[in-house]
């Protein structure tokens, strides 16, 4: 999310000005927070109509955000006209807007007793059955991807989640309080890898979001053109010798949703080093995720640049390259 919402064109003068940045940040909390209240008053069924239909009026007043949606939708779509690629933003908008919505009805849509989730498992491993068995799940920025670690949560799956906190703190807490539904351990983006060992030493499973660029990350291929990305769910996995499951999201209609936890990844060469082997897993992520947008490209939340600006400049040229000579660099992370 922006630092700022409302005020963002002011934010390079709110960085370097205490006042202003806490007076942007306020005002961003009062019409949040008005929203989200408003959303914590109506029925799940409406908080999410709502929010989309909100989220489909405000969302093209983001002309930043809107403009890293069409360039990352026209790399990952190059047969797509301009004009199919714009038809993609008020869907965009309109499910980013009903996840909004449905945040303060976390816990609800949890609940067992209510019919919002249908849960798929393609293949049996132990967390399921024995939650003290830990895994990594990975999936991305689809339909609402919180509704995956509340899939966990119904199966008392302990989980360490990573998150990337808000610039926001008042925002970043209020987002934090809806999170408590699902029951799991937020670590940030910002800490090292050593929580993450931790938790599963201690038997919890580790969920990341994998879909965004990471900065300084492994160039690994995503549509076709190298993504900076993180390598650490798979490492994680390969360290652990536990399942790297993806995790699919698809929104059926309104707060309902199908997940579906598919088979577990396995490296292409088990006797590669281990460097070879979390890049061939990560790849092999991105691979689902490019599956999954492929379908439903209107339910991929995309308002961040995906891939470098020398890469989208290179794709609005028309000689972009699909890099795999990439694949052969060493990844430090």
């Amino acid at each position: 999310m922006a630092k700022f919402i409302l005020g963002n064109a002011l934010r390079k003068k709110a960085l370097d000005n205490s006042v202003l940045r806490h007076t942007l940040w306020l005002l961003d909390l009062l019409v949040i927070g008005l929203l989200y209240s408003l959303f914590r008053l109506l029925p799940v069924t409406w908080a999410s109509r709502t929010g989309d239909w909100l989220g489909r009026r405000i969302g093209p007043w983001f002309r930043s955000r809107c403009d890293h949606m069409r360039a990352n939708l026209g790399l990952a779509f190059p047969d797509k006209s301009p004009q199919e690629i714009e038809q993609l933003l008020p869907e965009i908008w309109g499910n980013a807007g009903a996840v909004l919505g449905e945040y303060p009805h976390l816990a609800r849509i949890v609940d067992p007793r209510h019919d919002h989730l249908e849960l798929v498992f393609e293949h049996e491993i132990p967390t399921y059955s024995d939650p003290t068995q830990p895994a990594v799940f990975v999936t991305a920025h689809i339909a609402n991807w919180e509704a995956a670690g509340a899939a966990l949560y119904r199966y008392r799956v302990p989980l360490s989640v990573l998150y990337s906190p808000l610039a926001n703190p008042w925002l970043d807490r209020l987002l934090r309080r809806s999170r408590l539904a699902l029951g799991c351990e937020l670590i940030s983006r910002e800490a090292s890898m050593r929580p993450f060992v931790q938790a599963l030493k201690e038997g919890r499973s580790v969920a990341m979001i994998m879909d965004r660029r990471i900065e300084a990350g492994t160039p690994i291929p995503f549509f076709g053109a190298d993504k900076p990305s993180s390598t650490l769910a798979a490492r994680l996995a390969l360290k652990f010798g536990c399942p790297l499951v993806p995790v699919e999201l698809e929104r059926r209609e309104g707060p309902r949703f199908t997940i579906t936890f598919h088979e577990p990844l396995l490296p292409a060469n088990p006797d590669a080093d281990a460097e070879t082997q979390a890049r061939d897993l990560t790849r092999q992520i991105h691979r689902h995720f490019e599956q999954w947008i492929t379908q439903r490209p209107g339910a991929w939340f995309c308002s961040k640049k995906i891939w470098s600006s020398a890469i989208l400049r290179a794709h609005r040229g028309g000689n972009v390259t699909l890099s795999t000579a990439s694949e052969q660099r060493t990844d430090h992370r």
